[in-house]
């Protein structure tokens, strides 16, 4: 909509009386005349400048995503030429945005939708002859895309290396709104590090593909010969929509990654992995762990000893159901134990996931001496078995004053300030996270003898 109207009151008045006192038919010069018309843009909220100053485009249809934080600005222009939010302001008396069903008078607003759809904003405004220009828009919220590998399941083992009837690949996408489109790319690779730069082709997001071809490799990515009776080939694959709106503007999600495995070529017998770890250790080479295979009927099959933590348990074991492992730490004891079930198909390898075995004691703390000299400091064990005290997180007060501490040999060096009775608190943690129990201790002192008691429960005031 055009309004055209004089630039001043001043001029505005001017033309009133020469209308008035004219008795012929003529007109205002166009050249006096103002055309004035107004646009929408949409920036993202931290946008600093003028909009039409930079990449971004007035339209009547914006697409943004879930949440986006966005600022909706309305421009105005004066004979053509977008003008400043300063230049404009002579222009309007006042000027409203209808957002959905709520309204705003400001110059520009922020907003976000947390609806995704088809939502409709106006922005109506009122020049000093009271006339009225009106502009629609539409912000079309997109869904977040998620894709969903489907099949073969993550980790599947049973594949066939030789192939002779393909294996279907299949995923399901969800997100895709009416004004897009989206088409997939498969890619699959052998090394999961590459698996994002083999494309294998495109096709319609609703389609599954069959690969064909043999799976079984001859040689691995390192040039060295596989034996397929003891070693699988193992392939790693993705899926990538392109997502694209009706202005053309696209962007891109990418899947999980899963992997499947061929069939080992042997006497049926199935091979075993299970890397194992203990959370947070801080010494895993002083760890010694033990582990057992006990069959589903209860009967040892397999015993280990004698394995650091981040390694990994290979054995094979003829096919069978409901196999459980059972791993222990010997040395660092605040570990334990830790269990998993697994089958075992015929001629294949399982890798399994990591079985963590995690600290969930908390660090053990007591006085060296519970009497001592007020000239040395106070000591304290503060001992853990498991993931080990990070010094980082110790923290001692005495009377409420915050104090330097030295950690060494398991044993807490604390200045003793006290002058007379305090109260000790010390805060310690292991780097599993587990801290020293809620309590304080109390410190006399008598001439030139010091002395500890504890320890006792923290009350509410005290935390």
């Amino acid at each position: 909509m055009i309004i055209r109207y004089f630039p001043s009151s001043v001029a505005l008045l001017a033309a009133i009386s020469f209308l008035q006192m004219s008795c012929t038919d003529s007109e205002i010069d166009s050249s006096d005349i103002s055309e004035i018309t107004q646009s929408i843009f949409v920036v993202p909220e931290g946008f600093y400048g003028e909009p039409y100053s930079s990449q971004y485009k007035s339209s009547d249809k914006f697409y943004v995503n879930i949440n986006e934080k966005i600022r909706i600005c309305g421009v105005y222009s004066i004979n053509g030429k977008y003008a400043t939010s300063e230049e404009a302001i002579p222009y309007y008396s006042t000027h409203k945005w209808t957002i959905d069903d709520n309204e705003s008078s400001s110059a520009s607003v922020y907003y976000s939708f947390n609806k995704t759809g088809k939502h409709k904003i106006t922005l109506e405004t009122i020049d000093f002859l009271g006339d009225t220009l009106i502009s629609h828009a539409t912000i079309y919220v997109n869904t977040p895309t998620k894709i969903s590998l489907q099949s073969p399941a993550d980790k599947y083992n049973q594949v066939n290396g030789e192939n002779p009837d393909g294996i279907e690949l299949s995923w399901i996408i969800s997100g895709v709104d009416p004004w897009e489109t989206a088409t997939c790319g498969l890619y699959a690779s052998y090394d999961k590090k590459n698996v994002w730069k083999s494309l294998l082709g495109e096709t319609d997001c609703s389609n599954s593909v069959n690969l064909l071809g043999k799976l079984d490799l001859e040689v691995n990515e390192k040039g060295d010969s596989i034996n397929h009776s003891i070693e699988p080939s193992t392939i790693y694959w993705g899926v990538r929509a392109k997502i694209q709106n009706e202005k053309g503007s696209s962007n891109q999600t990418y899947s999980d990654v899963f992997s499947f495995s061929t069939k080992l070529q042997n006497n049926g017998d199935a091979i075993i992995e299970i890397p194992v770890s203990c959370m947070f250790n801080q010494y895993p080479e002083q760890s010694r762990l033990t582990g057992t295979f006990i069959s589903a009927a209860g009967d040892t099959l397999s015993k280990v000893s004698g394995i650091k933590a981040n390694s990994v348990i290979r054995k094979t074991f003829k096919p069978q159901s409901n196999i459980k492992i059972v791993i222990c730490d010997t040395i660092r004891t605040e570990y334990g134990c830790d269990s998993m079930i697994v089958d075992l198909p015929p001629s294949t390898k399982t890798i399994t996931d990591t079985l963590f075995l995690k600290d969930n004691i908390k660090p053990n703390m007591s006085p060296v001496a519970t009497e001592f000299s007020t000239s040395s400091p106070i000591k304290f064990f503060l001992l853990d078995n498991g993931a080990g005290i990070n010094v980082s997180k110790n923290f001692v007060t005495i009377n409420a004053d915050t104090l330097q501490t030295k950690y060494e040999d398991y044993t807490l060096s604390i200045p003793n300030t006290c002058k007379k009775e305090c109260k000790l608190i010390i805060n310690a943690e292991d780097y599993a996270r587990n801290k020293t129990p809620d309590v304080y201790w109390k410190i006399k002192i008598n001439d030139s003898k010091a002395s500890i008691t504890g320890p006792f429960p923290k009350t509410e005031s005290d935390k």
